[in-house]
């Protein structure tokens, strides 16, 4: 199989599974006969751990090569949901106790190996793209988690909340038929890494890996704290605006998550074709949208309104980490590893995911200021780290 295409499969398997593990969090407590503060407490301490073990595992993959920490991560991935299952199947004859200690475990082995999936799997890309097309590359990953983030809201939408069990063990085979052709790849030549020629370890690499990302590492923060408010408080924010009930605003964001995806993924189709890098103003029109997508939703009074935010705030989110992703790839490729650069990234995403739940929740807690105000203030903080980008541009892209 191509590895590019392999590559984009094993990262929409892990954007699917994460995002339909949220959805089915009641059904998991139900079944394991746990409380849900419980299983969603595992589960952010799981994902919590991805701010240290993914930039670790994509730094090794500078040394030990990408595909067999690839496979790595799928088998972390396989195992704790496994394990999940069994819980659903056994844990009210095994205890409650016994059912905590086993879903913690899940959740490190999830949070300590899974997290090696997506920054691995793009530097991959990175290393199998043309010279000039790394831009493509991540757009491509960019696709992949769009396309695997729609089948959460897809199944929500289809299944009417029946069949969970079924769709659990069909991501378990699934993940099985994916390792089996992730072991059958490593027989292949692996590509020529985009990396640095001599490598450094240790404290002092990190920390010139960081000062190097520092602008780029803040864009991603950002960026996924206005994704994690976003998540957080849409479904607060369409019930406030439109009056609805918490069942119906529930099914309409479903929807809107939905709509959202197909559009980011059709826009980075035609950004393929039309942006080779970020400097053509794939990164300012992404920023802009976001803002455009921002203010509607401040102002919006009727649901036309909404959907055009929608529209918007799609076409940002589909713009904006490609084009970060891209400026990661270019920061001095002869010292700093790409693997480690990958892992930074992945970091600030785990920050900014953090921050954004937090900021939303404190902003909802003390409703000084509104949700939509700490959407576009966002945005605006994330203008004005593009224009440093852009002043930096040479500094950046290793232009001369």
């Amino acid at each position: 199989m191509n590895l590019e295409i392999l590559a984009n499969l094993n990262t929409i398997t892990f954007s699917a599974l994460q995002i339909l593990l949220f959805t089915l969090l009641p059904y998991l407590a139900e079944t394991m006969h746990v409380s849900l503060s419980s299983v969603v407490a595992t589960f952010s301490a799981g994902s919590f751990l991805f701010l240290w073990s993914s930039p670790y595992w994509a730094a090794k993959s500078d040394k030990v090569g990408r595909q067999p920490i690839l496979l790595a991560g799928l088998m972390g991935l396989g195992i704790s949901t496994l394990m999940l299952w069994a819980l659903t199947q056994w844990g009210e004859k095994i205890g409650s106790v016994a059912v905590l200690v086993v879903l913690i475990i899940s959740r490190l082995i999830y949070g300590l190996l899974a997290s090696a999936v997506v920054p691995v799997a793009q530097a991959l890309q990175v290393d199998l793209s043309e010279s000039q097309s790394a831009m493509k590359a991540m757009i491509s990953n960019s696709m992949s988690l769009n396309v695997g983030r729609s089948l959460g809201p897809i199944y929500v939408l289809v299944s009417g909340g029946q069949n969970m069990d079924q769709v659990l063990v069909g991501f378990l085979f699934w993940i099985v038929a994916l390792l089996a052709v992730n072991v059958w790849a490593l027989r292949q030549p692996a590509p020529q890494m985009k990396t640095a020629a001599a490598i450094e370890s240790g404290v002092s690499a990190w920390g010139l890996a960081f000062n190097r990302m520092r602008w780029v590492f803040l864009l991603a923060v950002l960026f996924t704290s206005f994704i994690g408010i976003l998540n957080s408080s849409l479904a607060v924010i369409l019930k406030h605006s439109f009056s609805l009930s918490s069942q119906d605003s529930g099914v309409l964001m479903a929807k809107l998550l939905l709509v959202s995806a197909v559009i980011a993924v059709a826009t980075q189709f035609l950004g393929r074709m039309f942006f080779k890098n970020p400097w053509q103003g794939a990164l300012v029109l992404g920023a802009l949208t976001l803002l455009a997508g921002s203010v509607l939703l401040q102002v919006m009074n009727m649901e036309s309104q909404l959907w055009t935010a929608i529209v918007f705030l799609s076409v940002g989110i589909a713009l904006v980490p490609p084009c970060y992703l891209t400026l990661m790839t270019t920061v001095d490729p002869e010292h700093v590893g790409l693997g480690r650069k990958a892992g930074i990234v992945s970091a600030a995403n785990t920050i900014g995911y953090a921050v954004g739940g937090a900021l939303a929740a404190f902003t909802l807690k003390i409703k000084i200021f509104s949700l939509e105000m700490l959407l576009v203030s966002l945005v605006v903080l994330m203008m004005v780290s593009i224009v440093v980008l852009y002043r930096q541009r040479t500094v950046v892209s290793g232009e001369a």
